[in-house]
């Protein structure tokens, strides 16, 4: 090797490797469906088999290539959170419920065969099989689609593009070509495929209109709330908070609701939203101030003696003022709408409401040893019930 005058002698063999080249197999196309027919418009994509070589998140890939390319092409895929939340395994015995609710007329099922890549000295190869399965709601198949994609690139040595193939030798070695690949084998198949049957229906169902009439929260325990919202039925309503997102149950159409815990940690840079997304992906989003001023908390801020009664750092009813003594952070300052005691002869009870008081500063029942103290807080939501302990000083 010479480098005075900058030649290089490389092997005859290497100098065959082309740089870079995309190629395929045809697809092989199975259908029943006669010359000049139609596919469903509306299709879900069926949760996929994970048990194979494949690593999951390249599956992924793939669904969200092949998604894109019949949605490209006029399909309407129903949004893949709406298949998940309904089919119970990848066969989905509950397609009868996907049809109903969501005007399905077409289930596809995506099988991957395999992948499989390799880095030579001077170039690599790589290919991804698999199948594409469409079928009506009654279970028979319309039409499927196989097909074997590949990729293959190297070094032109003869041709100074030594550079080149080294870069292209260094991308090979990321998930950036299964991407390509994905891509190009779901362009391929979606090709393959008739045209959807309906285009009016698609322009129809991708311009529905999503509305969340309204939204509420209150407390329904001294630590958890209620969050609901109102709006288009079978849809999905999900609460985020920051990057958590909590998904709410429709107990009846349109209405949305869950019950979450006071404790779980807000962030406090991101405002609380309700979103109400539907199958189609269509969504519409609205800020809500989550329930602040929880009942209060009894523990630790009882005191009684000498037949008296005090809530340490507890507002009751209008009163502007409160009792402060022995307000610490672990005892914060709380509201409530007033103050009911209880009292039994032992304590297992049972217990029987003996007053109702309107001032954190109180006269306790005469004689009264077994006492249960309840507060209100604002909004009717009752505290826990806290034993009394009474000191006699």
């Amino acid at each position: 090797m010479s480098y005075g005058n900058k030649s290089l002698r490389i092997p005859a063999l290497l100098t065959l490797v082309p740089l870079l080249a995309l190629s395929a197999c045809g697809p092989t196309v199975r259908s029943s469906i006669p010359k000049g027919g139609t596919l469903p418009s509306s299709i879900a994509l069926l949760p996929s088999d994970y048990s194979g070589e494949i690593p999951r998140e390249r599956v992924d890939l793939v669904r969200q290539a092949l998604t894109s390319e019949l949605r490209n092409n006029n399909f309407i895929v129903v949004e893949e959170r709406a298949v998940s939340s309904t089919c119970s395994t990848p066969a989905c015995p509950e397609r009868g419920q996907l049809s109903q609710r969501y005007l399905i007329d077409g289930f596809v099922t995506l099988n991957l065969a395999s992948f499989s890549r390799s880095n030579f000295i001077a170039g690599y190869y790589n290919e991804l099989s698999g199948e594409i399965i469409v079928r009506d709601p009654a279970d028979r198949e319309l039409v499927s689609v196989k097909h074997s994609q590949n990729e293959q690139g190297g070094i032109l040595f003869q041709s100074g593009q030594l550079i080149q193939g080294i870069i292209s030798q260094v991308k090979n070695s990321g998930d950036a070509v299964f991407e390509n690949l994905a891509a190009k084998f779901s362009q391929t198949i979606v090709e393959q495929l008739p045209a959807p049957s309906s285009p009016v229906i698609l322009a129809a169902q991708e311009g529905i209109t999503i509305a969340l009439n309204s939204a509420s929260t209150e407390w329904i325990s001294p630590t958890s709330y209620r969050i609901c919202a109102n709006g288009t039925p079978a849809s999905f309503a999900y609460l985020i908070m920051g990057k958590n997102r909590t998904g709410l149950r429709e107990g009846s159409p349109g209405l949305y609701c869950e019950n979450l815990s006071s404790l779980v940690a807000t962030d406090p840079s991101h405002p609380a939203a309700l979103e109400l997304r539907s199958a189609f992906g269509t969504s519409i989003k609205r800020n809500i101030t989550l329930p602040t001023n929880p009942p209060c908390i009894l523990e630790n801020r009882l005191q009684a003696s000498s037949g008296e009664l005090k809530l340490l750092c507890t507002q009751v009813g209008s009163s502007s003022s409160a009792n402060n003594a022995g307000c610490s952070e672990k005892i914060a300052q709380c509201a409530a709408e007033r103050i009911m005691l209880f009292k039994a002869a032992s304590p297992a009870g049972p217990y029987e409401k003996v007053a109702d008081l309107s001032s954190s500063t109180s006269s306790l029942p005469l004689g009264a040893q077994q006492i249960e103290v309840v507060t209100v807080g604002l909004g009717g939501i009752p505290s826990l019930p806290v034993p009394l302990k009474i000191t006699n000083k």
